[in-house]
């Protein structure tokens, strides 16, 4: 005598796993948020308290606001162009999304890598620590080193989309994957110009040391 066993196997659909995913990314970009928040607050922190006269003492030089705003103007720039694609993909038009999306992905390799020459030429003069040398230096470079996390993240998640997209996952009206991409893109390109506001305009204490 034999046994048969069948087995069902239940498949969620395509918008079901894409609200999951959606919720996912979400979640994700929210914590992100908190992280950012936190660095930010300790920056600000850190310059309100100027423990010792330390935040920015007179032998450190301040970095300079133009190599961060070329970063956030590409970070910008590949993040709109990714938009259009998706907004593009939405109206089916999926040859322009493969051109856009690979558009995004040379924009955010080029922030990283601008990103990165960054955090390794700072330079603090008159300071032997370095990174280190005072509260100012050791803020800002953990905020761009933050950055260039976020970036390496989205080169990933973009190379994804192209590599789907020339693929032609997406020549048949499922776009859910894209606009989850999309979310993480404007997150990354709006904390890039939040974080380089703050470091750019907010840069000199005006409070008295305190003496801890």
């Amino acid at each position: 005598m034999s046994t048969e066993t069948h087995s069902l196997v239940h498949r969620d659909s395509p918008d079901e796993v894409g609200r999951r995913d959606r919720m996912g990314v979400v979640l994700l970009i929210v914590a992100d948020i908190a992280f950012v928040g936190c660095l930010i607050f300790s920056y600000l922190y850190l310059r309100f308290l100027n423990v010792n006269g330390k935040w920015l003492p007179e032998e450190i030089t301040a970095s300079a606001a133009g190599p961060t705003w070329v970063i956030n103007g590409v970070l910008v720039a590949g993040a709109l162009v990714f938009a259009f694609g998706v907004h593009s993909l939405m109206k089916e038009r999926s040859t322009v999304f493969k051109g856009c999306s690979l558009v995004a992905l040379v924009a955010v390799v080029v922030a990283f890598l601008l990103q990165f020459h960054q955090l390794t030429t700072y330079n603090f003069p008159g300071a032997d620590n370095g990174y280190f040398s005072s509260a100012y230096s050791s803020a800002i470079v953990t905020l761009a080193g933050a950055n260039a996390f976020h970036l390496f993240l989205t080169m990933l998640i973009t190379l994804g989309m192209v590599t789907r997209g020339w693929m032609g996952k997406y020549s048949t009206g499922t776009t859910w994957q894209p606009r989850i991409a999309s979310y993480w893109w404007y997150w990354v390109a709006i904390s890039a110009v939040i974080v380089g506001l703050v470091t750019t305009f907010l840069v000199e204490t005006p409070f008295p040391p305190s003496m801890k």
